[in-house]
């Protein structure tokens, strides 16, 4: 069983409110209140062109309600609008069919006037699961219509001019869900209170209500690991700092909080395949200690600016960014062996070069 409920929108002029907070209003039907699944909806555009181009947002009303749609696409919400092509231009606005109709009609539906009524919008959903099923928005063909910014205009004659594009906002603001605040007791300001205004575009109280109805879903928190440097390690001389990331546009290093550099990404780790189902995942940055100071540091590895890991190290130096003409060679117990150790400039450390 479908039931359908009416939202209207005045002509009167708004009388605007500060408020802290919040207070937006959602539609709700017998305690229901609805939304669209997979917050989005089409919209078929009957609506067509003036006789004259629009000055603004035109040249067609079609134009208008598309830049309309538009205003409510915004990060904090996931729901958007799309625009059914070809469009229908016998379809129903007065029932529920597969089109949301957008159209002029100079009676509402069951011929009945509008009255003070700028534009009707009918709202149908499935109480069982709270979903839309169809909506449709009239316009009163009767009214003189335009486009334009700023505050309402009349005409010479003092026959009031009305703003399609800020109406068509409004309308399709109950398309998304959203009732009239002010109507519930709410001083907001708002495009959604219920009398035509100034207000041309959503207002924060808007965005909210739009974002309380479909949110955004955060993406998944990156896999990934930083490996080296270690956590608590001991770092000098010239070494790599290491990991992998299963998918990830961009690898930064933030080093102390304070240096950032962007890290290769991309090269064969075939021990990812298990966890990324992919083996180009990892990362690797040559870096020279000895350009930091000796004492603790803070590695900090982001991928596409998502932590993934981080390492506290203790950097011990010579004094100097590259110690050029040193050599040596020593013999050091380790593990039951004797260990040789030589210097190598190139990586300014020392290597194992030989075990006995």
């Amino acid at each position: 069983m479908h039931r359908r409920a009416a939202v209207l929108i005045g002509i009167v002029l708004a009388l605007l409110f500060s408020s802290v907070g919040y207070a937006f209003v959602r539609i709700s039907v017998d305690g229901v209140s609805p939304f669209w699944p997979n917050a989005t909806t089409s919209l078929n555009l009957a609506v067509g062109c003036p006789s004259t181009p629009l000055p603004q947002w035109g040249p067609c009303w079609t134009d208008a309600v598309i830049d309309a749609a538009n205003q409510w696409l915004h990060p904090t919400t996931a729901f958007h609008f799309t625009i059914q092509s070809p469009t229908v231009p016998t379809a129903n606005p007065c029932g529920i069919d597969d089109a949301r109709t957008i159209a002029f009609r100079f009676f509402a539906c069951g011929g009945r006037d509008f009255g003070s009524m700028l534009a009707i919008t009918f709202l149908y959903l499935n109480p069982a699961t709270g979903e839309f099923v169809d909506a449709d928005t009239i316009f009163a063909a009767e009214r003189t219509w335009s486009t334009y910014s700023g505050p309402p205009q009349t005409n010479p004659t003092g026959t009031r001019i009305f703003d399609f594009h800020r109406v068509a906002t409004h309308e399709l603001g109950h398309i998304v869900g959203l009732g009239h605040p002010d109507e519930s007791g709410q001083q907001v300001v708002a495009l959604m209170n219920h009398t035509f205004s100034d207000i041309e575009t959503p207002q924060a109280d808007d965005r909210a209500g739009a974002q309380a109805i479909y949110p955004v879903t955060p993406p998944p928190p990156p896999q990934g690991r930083l490996e080296n440097p270690s956590p608590d390690s001991s770092v000098s001389g010239i070494s790599t700092i290491s990991g992998w990331v299963c998918t990830a546009s961009q690898i930064a290093l933030l080093i102390d909080g304070t240096i950032t550099v962007i890290a290769p990404y991309g090269s064969p780790r075939g021990d990812t395949e298990s966890v990324c189902g992919r083996v180009n995942t990892g990362f690797g940055l040559l870096v020279n200690w000895n350009n930091l100071s000796p004492g603790s540091h803070q590695v900090i590895a982001l991928a596409d600016g998502v932590e993934i890991g981080r390492s506290t190290v203790t950097v011990s130096t010579f004094g100097t960014d590259f110690l050029r003409g040193a050599s040596g060679t020593y013999t050091v117990p380790f593990n039951n062996r004797n260990v040789t150790l030589q210097w190598q400039e190139s990586l300014q450390n020392f290597v194992i070069s030989g075990v006995q």
